[in-house]
């Protein structure tokens, strides 16, 4: 299936129309929105082989260990290429920071990358459904690694990494809830939100800053 919404990427321009249209759906959100002075930020990564391997990295850690991680990688391959990344010793990897089961991911994308198993133009003509059917074949990939890679690197409007820790949290508190809700509950509660459910999740992350 192929993606019927090509045009609708997230950029500045979109970015404000689905803070608008979100404010009205959701007082909860418009109330985060108001108190950033309406200044949400978007969530970019590289697109590609660079920004996979640097969502795979980011998997688990904290936003600064992870850009530090990523920082030392880039640094030490040069060029950051699927090709150059299979043939740099481990010891780069390591001196970077990178734990061995992250270095193995790794190593699965370049080589699923350099074969064209992941084939990053074919990627984005599909919905968003099937780049996260396809992404979550590879060893490594899980739901939010697909869905941020949907955010992040390809600027879909309507991602929705709803297996995120800080999403779990930050929709407890505006939503005064007892308990940390979980998958299920998550998805119904941002089913409002769609088709912008990106721009609710860069407005829910923000309320972390």
């Amino acid at each position: 299936m192929e993606c019927t919404q090509t045009n609708q990427k997230l950029n500045a321009k979109s970015l404000k129309k689905a803070i608008e249209v979100l404010c009205k759906k959701d007082s909860d959100l418009e109330q985060i929105v108001n108190r950033r002075g309406k200044q949400i930020d978007l969530f970019k990564r590289p697109s590609g082989f660079t920004g996979l391997i640097n969502l795979i990295v980011e998997q688990q850690l904290s936003v600064a260990s992870a850009k530090a991680i990523f920082g030392r990688l880039k640094a030490s391959i040069v060029p950051f290429s699927a090709k150059q990344f299979l043939i740099t010793d481990n010891k780069v990897f390591k001196s970077a920071g990178l734990s061995s089961q992250k270095i193995n991911y790794c190593l699965g994308i370049a080589e699923a990358s350099l074969s064209r198993e992941i084939n990053y133009n074919a990627l984005e003509r599909m919905s968003n459904e099937n780049v996260v059917k396809k992404l979550v074949k590879f060893k490594g990939i899980g739901e939010w690694t697909a869905q941020c890679y949907l955010l992040g690197c390809m600027s879909r409007l309507d991602a929705w990494p709803a297996s995120d820790l800080g999403l779990q949290v930050a929709i407890q508190k505006i939503k005064g809830l007892e308990k940390k809700p979980k998958r299920l509950t998550i998805e119904e509660i941002a089913d409002p939100w769609k088709p912008f459910r990106s721009v609710a999740a860069l407005i829910l992350w923000s309320s972390y800053d």
